[in-house]
């Protein structure tokens, strides 16, 4: 499973991942990115049986109350987006971020790296240390892969429980989540690191360009929708403009790497003929080793905005978007399900399908 970043919006990846596991689907490896490396940290940082459970603690956890609601229910509900977001800004999240003083993030001011940012994410690794187990995670049972950014090379990272030489901690999660400039770098051995959305949103490259290749059955959950109407207001526009960039070009990335895969099955079959002769030749066993027989098949899950969100829709908080959010991922999880039991093997002359699971069919 890859899960893109996108704050508040990451409680439909939490919907996605309940409606997949109550229908036996159970992942091996997860890939994320900001919340989606939080997300994914929580399923790989626990037992079979406390994942779902740890999942709904998260987001009960950073859940917020709508204010005023109850004082004046006349206007409660066209408020919502706005009051939440105000509230979520100026006064933080439990137990994920709470604002710093205006005098430790004046804009001119220097600062030591990790002060660089308007909150302060401690609470957050507090949750996390509540909510996952690490010696499971990093006995390596469930592969995680997150990813970041180094601030001072701009570089993307990748921490993996499988790959890296020292065990995963709280601050390689935090460090795949530190957006500027909301969020400080976080340090690890040295070196200071931003959240890999700066880099890429969508860290689906680490799936397919990863070195041990199998038949692969992966679901990329987006957060962040490419393909919306023409804005008619500047609120939209601001939004529009929000989804564009975060969406991190996903349909590109996905034909790129169709194209990739489909001509390295290409290769391999093309070996497969080669008279023994010319495939032990240095120059012709090179090329050869770049072919590959295996597939991919991505189930691809994009998330719709509401009809009454704003620009600012990723720092709605409020318990009532978060619960719309999760039902929303719940149903789409179910169909990708669904769709998954009728899937069949692809033909011989392809790499790699997409499958993408449209909200309104």
């Amino acid at each position: 499973m890859v899960f893109q970043g996108g704050g508040a919006l990451g409680a439909y990846q939490a919907g996605v991942f309940e409606a997949l596991a109550e229908s036996g689907i159970h992942p091996d490896w997860l890939v994320g990115t900001s919340i989606g490396a939080i997300n994914a940290a929580l399923i790989a940082g626990n037992r079979p049986e406390h994942r779902l459970e740890r999942l709904r603690q998260f987001w009960a956890r950073v859940a917020l109350d709508r204010p005023f609601a109850s004082l004046m229910p006349a206007i409660g509900k066209p408020w919502t987006p706005g009051t939440a977001t105000w509230q979520a800004m100026t006064r933080g999240v439990p137990g994920f971020f709470e604002p710093r003083l205006p005098l430790q993030w004046g804009f001119s001011r220097r600062l030591p790296p990790g002060q660089l940012s308007l909150y302060d994410t401690l609470p957050l690794r507090q949750t996390l240390l509540d909510l996952i187990d690490f010696d499971y995670l990093n006995n390596g049972e469930i592969r995680l892969s997150l990813f970041a950014v180094n601030v001072s090379s701009g570089k993307p990272v990748r921490f993996d429980n499988r790959r890296g030489s020292k065990p995963l901690t709280p601050e390689h999660i935090m460090a795949s989540g530190a957006l500027p400039p909301g969020f400080a770098p976080i340090e690890i051995d040295g070196q200071w690191y931003w959240d890999g959305g700066i880099y890429s949103n969508t860290p689906l490259d680490i799936v397919l360009d990863d070195a041990e290749r199998c038949d692969t059955l992966c679901f990329m959950v987006d957060l962040w929708d490419a393909s919306e109407p023409i804005p008619e207001t500047l609120g939209e526009a601001v939004m529009r403009m929000k989804n564009l960039q975060f969406a991190s070009r996903s349909h590109e990335h996905l034909r790129d790497h169709r194209i990739m895969q489909d001509l390295r099955r290409a290769v391999k079959r093309l070996g497969e003929h080669l008279p023994p002769e010319l495939a032990q030749q240095p120059e012709f066993k090179r090329l050869l080793d770049l072919g590959c027989e295996h597939s991919f098949d991505i189930v691809h899950l994009v998330m719709k905005a509401q009809a009454d969100e704003d620009s600012f829709r990723d720092v709605d908080f409020s318990s009532d978007a978060l619960r719309l959010r999760k039902a929303l991922g719940l149903r789409d999880g179910q169909r990708a399900a669904d769709y998954c039991s009728r899937l069949t093997p692809a033909s011989d002359n392809t790499g790699l399908r997409v499958h993408t699971i449209d909200q309104d069919d």
